[in-house]
């Protein structure tokens, strides 16, 4: 048998821009569906609309997640965390009437911290991400947090609205037949074996208990699952309750 191609690292599969047309095409469809969480995403960040605020937004694509936050708090700063050069392009148009309030910074978080590019940016008010982090396994998903948390100043907070994924195939189950996911089964019904062994090959073994303890055990407080639609959760904390 031949042998298997490399693995990418977790994200880079975003330097296709092929791939990434169509997601923004899926993600600017799907927009209306997830406005409401991007809303309360910036209404959960309890500083003063005035406050000249910090934000990092990890994996931030096209900048979906962060100009919500930036509409909000007119005085705050964000920088886009990203990898992708297509992303990049685009979320530099989409993100042009924020000015210098809003810029990249390249580098990944594929191995489960965040990256030397932003050793010198400092502590921030708030962190977010949308739809990035489930890329990486349960275990760097969990030492992410930890690292999110220390970059957090005091009474600084995280969010990230992303995959929680089914805790057994009969929940996998409703959830594809209550929700959209089911179209890209191509007519053929998911089996308990499909489900396991997706687990084991895409590492999609990171239900919502375990975003929870994760969140706990990093240090945040008052962690909770602030919105969520079948496997799609926000969730967060914070450094310490205001």
């Amino acid at each position: 048998m031949p042998p298997e191609p490399p693995k990418l690292r977790a994200g880079h599969e975003w330097h296709e821009r092929d791939r990434v047309a169509e997601y923004i095409t899926r993600t600017d469809r799907q927009a209306a569906d997830r406005a409401e969480a991007f809303r309360l995403m910036a209404r959960l960040i309890l500083q003063d609309v005035t406050s000249p605020l910090s934000v990092l937004d990890i994996g931030s694509g096209h900048g979906v997640a962060v100009a919500g936050i930036l509409d909000r708090f007119p005085n705050a700063t964000a920088i886009g965390l990203d990898i992708s050069e297509a992303m990049m392009a685009e979320g530099a148009r989409r993100m042009e009437r924020f000015g210098d309030r809003f810029r990249y910074v390249v580098g990944d978080f594929a191995d489960g911290v965040l990256p030397v590019e932003l050793s010198g940016e400092g502590q921030f008010d708030a962190v977010v991400s949308a739809r990035a982090i489930h890329h990486l396994p349960g275990p760097l998903m969990a030492t992410l947090y930890s690292t999110i948390y220390d970059r957090l100043a005091p009474g600084g907070c995280f969010f990230n609205l992303d995959t929680a994924d089914p805790e057994s195939f009969i929940l996998d189950t409703v959830y594809r037949s209550a929700g959209t996911d089911r179209e890209k089964d191509s007519g053929r019904r998911r089996t308990e074996e499909d489900f396991d062994r997706r687990k084991v090959e895409t590492h999609r073994d990171a239900p919502l208990r375990a975003h929870l303890d994760w969140l706990e055990s990093a240090g945040f407080q008052a962690v909770d699952c602030f919105w969520k639609n079948l496997s799609l959760a926000l969730i967060g904390g914070y450094k310490s309750v205001i």
